[in-house]
């Protein structure tokens, strides 16, 4: 079972994904970021609007897994009670 404390704070997704595990399934949790403009220096802003999950069957790790065994789904928006929502999805799939 997958525990809300689990899947730490959410300031962690604004600069790396998460892995983690329950029994066989396997999953990455990754921040989903849109173009939100350009700054002074013409480089292109980046704003975070949710979190995507990706589920994938081990044993093997996110990279060395087939991309045709990995299923997705995005949530929004990216705040707090969204991290709820990703717990009750992930142990639905057990």
């Amino acid at each position: 079972m997958v525990l809300r404390k689990d899947l730490l704070s959410l300031g962690f997704y604004k600069l790396s994904a998460f892995h983690g595990s329950n029994g066989p399934m396997n999953y990455r949790i990754e921040s989903i970021k849109e173009e939100d403009g350009v700054d002074g220096k013409g480089k292109t802003k980046y704003k975070i609007t949710g979190l995507r999950v990706i589920t994938y069957p081990g044993p093997y790790n996110y990279e060395k897994t087939d991309d045709s065994l990995k299923k997705s789904k995005d949530f929004y928006p990216f705040e707090p009670e969204t991290l709820d929502a990703i717990t009750d999805y992930l142990n639905s799939l057990q």
